[in-house]
């Protein structure tokens, strides 16, 4: 019986874990080892004239600032939380988005290297898709959470 029940606690535990996606890692080069990418939450405000969101063919486009994230139906997911959840999270500024994203790259670029003694060049287009981002949009007293693609960023 108790072999049973810890067998059933691994197992719990493994399907928990599991959840993640392979879009939820990056590589730095062909061949190279996966990480997983840094969480960033940003909340979008409809009340601010720099913010915009768009909505066209099943794709919504959120303009923040400079920013533009894009929430597809097919691929990404929506949830709808609690006030309480602003609690639990740290909110980033999206203006400083393309720079954190810059420093964790070139970070983890120095480590690889280290490490695996090979030289990295820096990417071409950007550092978009070194980060995971969550969009929090508040509609009353829900706060839907929008898992988005950082598709543009004016630098």
């Amino acid at each position: 019986m108790k072999k049973n029940i810890c067998l059933l606690v691994l197992l719990t535990i493994n399907l928990i874990s599991g959840q993640e996606k392979s879009n939820d890692y990056f590589v730095l080069y062909k061949g190279g080892d996966k990480y997983l990418k840094p969480v960033k939450y940003i909340m979008f405000d409809s009340a601010l004239s720099e913010n915009r969101k768009n909505e066209k063919n099943g794709i919504t486009y959120f303009g923040i600032n400079d920013e533009r994230f894009k929430f597809d139906v097919k691929k990404n997911k929506k949830e709808s939380c609690s006030l309480d959840v602003l609690d639990n999270i740290k909110l980033e500024n999206p203006a400083n988005l393309q720079n954190d994203a810059y420093k964790f790259y070139k970070k983890k670029k120095e480590e690889v290297e280290k490490i695996k003694k090979v030289k990295l060049a820096y990417p071409p287009a950007g550092y978009q898709a070194y980060l995971k981002i969550f969009i929090l949009e508040k509609v009353r007293d829900k706060i839907f959470k929008y898992e988005v693609d950082w598709e543009y960023s004016n630098f």
